[in-house]
């Protein structure tokens, strides 16, 4: 078994991987190349941050109108902009660039392209891995619109996600085996949730590893799937090599065979994608590569994860029908080809999984070059073999084999074997530079053969024997089109159906489409337990704390150790102020189980905020003992012994958790408060206000409003070296920036009317509210001073990004009355009176004074025609 497989699914920090794999090179007695064996590595793997000029198609200002989930259920996108205003205007672009690089591969990421990695080429002969599209052409494709092909992309919680073309989390990292890292990680806006990778290059090693780690660093469960998506560039004659017998459809509507399909059509030739995309998952096979060979250069790229990692295999092409080509020339300006091999963990990319409050997984994947083999039969992280039989005479066969190995073995055997019997054996010296061919002519026909590699020591490096591989019985697989369920109507449903239809439609991020449903449920079933509490926890998740309790209790009524009920059941009472009934709740909910980290972690808080530095730190060490990867818990672990004066204990542990995740801005800014310089973090926080939100809001969440403040109130860099995406506000005129500055001023005891009155002159455009604090922070200020129209205007979005249609309209109505002139605002009112079934004559009246009031936003004209 390669141990690969078993390491990439273990809770490791980096520093703990050099030793992982001694283990794993120990027991298998693999030799290794000095630099992993502890020596003085021979080979210094770089890295470093520089620059790159890449032609690239401006982009416009975003749209100014924010794509609320009430008016757009089916395509989740707010708090973000759509962008969506692409031009062909080409110019010379300066990127940031991350390089790494060892004696066999040189990789570079753009961190202000979702991190996306750029390019890896096989510095042995010169071929590029991925596709390196020389040009940067934006189209709408993406989530939010804009995207462009090229590389590697990582997408998570959603496909195409919110952030694959926009500036993410970045850091370098070094480690004494003289392997570095790139790391690259977002935390989203929508669900709060952290993806976060890390890639690596060691010694002596022809392979990239990337180590992933999906993080909830969130109050809340939310929906997520994860997909590698490695563009590689083809012609022709490329050939696709997934060991796969049967492929599935979209939605898994069909299964069909492969590589030729029912149509006859061989599509594990690029060439033959002549009738349209392709575009199908992998279906019926356990093996763990897949990979793409190209016969005209005598090069390729293999990944490689094993099937407890990532299950889920696609491949996906634009094909070379007139649609295709078209597309060719709309996302490149060189009318190259490109497909995609991608890795997943469910099975096709309509299926979404949750990740509960604090839950984090971590699985890992491995790209390696391959040349001169002539295709593939079996891959893993230490070689990649083919094995062909040529021809056939009179009752002979040929056996082709070739190797390539991605570590040096000095003494290695190469066996070539029928059944138990050794046909031929050599002894061999194996380098990553030299592919090993060989030729075996004169064998019987009539029998299978096997080759095995296998180091001085008898571990064995590769082995495959032809035609075996870990499939699902054809007999079990039925070709065609697939049965599909359908629910039975609303007035026909079970309670059983009523919870089933709700997950899917959360699973797919139609929230408040899945509240309604439990809600008529319960309108049929007001005692269900079961939707009770659904109905319950997606309330509390849309800030609908109110109703929520009502329903979380009518669980406990009935099942007090309902730790899930409980749990939420905290949250709701903790917004209404009821902090003892939240304690109540969450020492319930703490007991054991999943919700025991998030449970412990609320807890801390609480105790936190009243004082209790101790009793949360002693919290903290809980959630960490359970949760090692609760990165949002060590840093503020780190906050609270730095603010009680235990500086030392506070820089210890913030190695720790630095180690563990190096792209942190709350660690990062944790480092500056006990005194290490990173000059970087200012431009990088000033590039989304939203980051320096995020801190603020960590800080808060502890009762450290000093904190809290020092960082809201610093005086932010603008112009060179701030890095946004396009319509990013500064952090100067961000008025959320403002209000939560003079709430955290007001907690303090001081004034923060100076702060209120600043943020009630700055401009809202592309400001989309929908924090759960921020709820709290717009009602002080109103409190504060009641004619800040701003204050109500933002509060009202905030108020529709939980669905809450009557308290945002009521909250912009006011803000109507007080300033008219705010953008979007008739805008938002008008579609929410439309999609909230309100009289046409309402909503045509608002955007009649929007035209008055806002007549540059299409918003009000396209709301008039509807």
């Amino acid at each position: 078994m390669n141990l690969f497989a078993v390491k990439s699914n273990m809770q490791l920090r980096p520093s703990a991987l050099l030793v992982t794999t001694l283990l794993f090179f120990g027991v298998h007695g693999l030799c290794l190349p000095d630099a992993v064996q502890g020596q003085q590595p021979s080979v210094v793997v770089r890295a470093w941050e520089d620059v790159i000029t890449l032609p690239t198609y401006e982009e416009g200002p975003p749209n100014p109108n924010p794509p609320f989930d009430f008016f757009a259920p089916r395509r989740i996108n707010y708090p973000y902009t759509i962008r969506d205003n692409l031009t062909d205007r080409r110019a010379s672009k300066e990127w940031r660039v991350l390089n790494l690089e060892n004696e066999y591969l040189k990789c570079v990421v753009l961190p202000d392209i979702g991190g996306h990695l750029y390019s890896c080429t096989d510095k042995l002969n010169g071929a590029e891995m991925f596709y390196a599209n020389p040009s940067i052409k934006l189209t709408q494709i993406g989530y939010r619109g804009a995207w462009a092909a090229f590389g590697v992309e990582f997408n998570f919680p959603v496909s195409h996600n919110w952030m694959t073309t926009s500036p993410v989390d970045y850091a370098i990292s070094k480690s004494p085996d003289g392997s570095a890292s790139v790391w690259i990680g977002n935390i989203d806006r929508v669900y709060g949730m952290q993806w976060r990778v890390q890639l690596t290059l060691r010694p002596g090693l022809a392979v990239l590893e990337q180590h992933n780690t999906l993080y909830n660093r969130n109050d809340f469960r939310h929906r997520f799937y994860w997909w590698t998506n490695a563009a590689v560039e083809v012609q022709d004659d490329s050939r696709i090599l997934y060991p796969m017998q049967f492929t599935a459809s979209h939605g898994f509507r069909d299964i069909d065979s492969w590589p030729v399909d029912s149509k006859g059509v061989d599509n594990g030739v690029v060439g033959n994608h002549r009738y349209g995309p392709v575009s199908r998952f992998s279906h019926g096979s356990r093996e763990p590569y897949m990979a793409v060979y190209h016969p005209r250069t005598r090069a390729g790229v293999v990944h490689y994860s094993p099937p407890t990692d990532l299950p889920a295999k696609k491949i996906w092409s634009w094909g070379s029908d007139a649609d295709g080509l078209d597309w060719r020339r709309a996302l490149s300006d060189n009318n190259s080809a490109y497909v995609e091999i991608q890795a997943g963990l469910f099975r096709n990319q309509e299926t979404y999984g949750f990740l509960e409050p604090q839950q984090s997984i971590r699985f890992s994947e491995y790209w390696m070059p391959i040349r001169d083999l002539g295709g593939l039969v079996r891959a893993n992280p230490d070689a990649a073999l083919n094995m062909t039989r040529g021809a056939t005479r009179e009752g002979s066969v040929t056996m082709d084999v070739a190797l390539n190995v991605m570590h040096r073995f000095p003494s290695a055997t190469v066996a070539l074997r029928n059944d138990s019997e050794i046909v031929v054996t050599e002894d061999v010296a194996l380098d990553p530079a030299d592919a090993f061919v060989r030729q075996y002519r004169e064998l019987p026909a009539d029998a299978r053969y096997t080759v095995e590699v296998r180091t001085s020591t008898g571990a064995i490096v590769v082995t495959h024997t032809e035609g075996e591989y870990d499939y699902t019985p054809a007999s079990e697989i039925k070709i065609g089109a697939q049965s599909t369920y359908m629910y039975p109507p609303p007035d026909r449903r079970s309670e059983g159906d009523v919870l089933t239809v709700g997950d899917d439609q959360e699973r797919n991020g139609r929230r408040l489409e899945a509240l309604e449903t439990y809600r008529a449920g319960l309108r049929d079933l007001p005692t269900s337990i079961a939707l009770n509490k659904a109905a319950g926890r997606l309330a509390v998740v849309l800030k609908q704390y109110d109703t929520a309790a009502v329903r979380l209790q009518n669980v406990l009524r009935r099942v007090s150790n309902d730790y899930e009920a409980s749990y939420y059941l905290g949250h709701a009472l903790e917004a209404l102020g009821e902090a003892e009934g939240a304690r109540l709740a969450w020492e319930s909910s703490q007991r054991y189980g999943i919700f025991r980290s998030a449970s412990l972690f609320s807890l801390a808080a609480l105790s936190a905020r009243q004082g209790k530095v101790d009793e949360a730190l002693s919290l903290l060490a809980l959630v960490v003992k359970e949760s090692p990867e609760a990165v949002r818990a060590g840093g503020l672990e780190v906050a609270l012994l730095r603010t009680a004066g235990r500086s030392d204990e506070a820089s210890s542990r913030l190695s720790v958790w630095l180690e563990e995740d190096p792209t942190s801005s709350l660690l990062r800014y944790e480092a500056v408060r006990l005194g290490r310089s990173d000059d970087a973090l200012w431009r990088h926080l000033a590039g989304d206000p939203e980051r320096i939100i995020e801190i603020g809001v960590d800080y808060m969440r502890f009762g450290l409003y000093a904190e809290a403040l020092s960082v809201l109130q610093r005086d932010f860099p603008s112009g060179t070296g701030v890095v946004g995406e396009p319509g990013m506000a500064q952090a100067r005129h961000y008025p959320l920036i403002a209000y939560y500055r003079g709430y955290c001023r007001s907690a303090l005891g001081g004034d923060g009317s100076a702060d209120w009155a600043a943020a009630a002159r700055m401009p809202t455009t592309y400001v989309f509210p929908n924090r759960a604090a921020t709820l709290q922070v717009l009602r002080h200020a109103i409190e504060h001073n009641p004619d800040d129209a701003t204050a109500h205007f933002l509060l009202g979005s905030a108020y529709l990004s939980g669905g809450m249609v009557d308290r945002a309209m009521q909250a912009w109505e006011t803000a109507r009355s007080l300033n008219p002139r705010i953008p979007v605002l008739h805008r938002n009112m008008g579609y929410t009176l439309l999609h909230a079934g309100a009289s046409p004559e309402r909503a045509i009246a608002v955007f009649d004074e929007g035209r008055r009031n806002d007549p540059g936003n299409v918003g009000v004209y396209f709301g008039l025609d509807q």
